[in-house]
């Protein structure tokens, strides 16, 4: 199956509102509360809505595998991520980060970022291995590492 990103939707909006309460998720995620789904209604609107937001699903065939959100301020993209509970452990992590590289430098707001950034928790050791095998730079941070990469 190919994998590819494609922009995000209204329609995607249960997907991720799922695999944001996944537990290993919220272990995952500096704000450890479980996420209601009014509120992730509405914040899930407004990101579709915002100019410098871009989300995309990550779909392998027809099957949606995860998600994939950039914020920018200047040139700086900041990247947050999270493959499906069912997907985890087959290396969608590195693949998304590498897609989201590719569609960016084929997107007119791609062509606004020079810089790609991503906070991950010390204890997610698997989304750490997905930033360094995609070339990303480590610096420790008090609870977590940021990884950034010049693009």
């Amino acid at each position: 199956m190919a994998l590819f990103l494609r922009n995000a939707t209204i329609e995607d909006a249960q997907d991720v509102f799922n695999w944001r309460n996944d537990p290993d998720t919220r272990a995952n995620s500096f704000n450890k509360d479980e996420i209601d789904l009014e509120s992730h209604m509405l914040w899930f609107g407004k990101r579709l809505g915002r100019e410098n937001t871009l989300m995309y699903i990550l779909m392998n065939g027809n099957k949606k595998a995860g998600n994939i959100r950039i914020d920018i301020e200047g040139t700086t993209g900041e990247i947050s991520y999270m493959i499906a509970p069912e997907a985890r452990g087959k290396g969608y992590g590195k693949k998304i980060l590498a897609l989201l590289e590719k569609t960016l430098a084929e997107t007119e707001a791609g062509e606004r970022i020079t810089r790609l950034k991503g906070s991950v928790l010390k204890g997610n050791k698997a989304s750490c291995k997905c930033f360094i095998a995609n070339g990303y730079t480590q610096s420790e941070e008090e609870d977590s590492y940021c990884f950034t990469k010049e693009i």
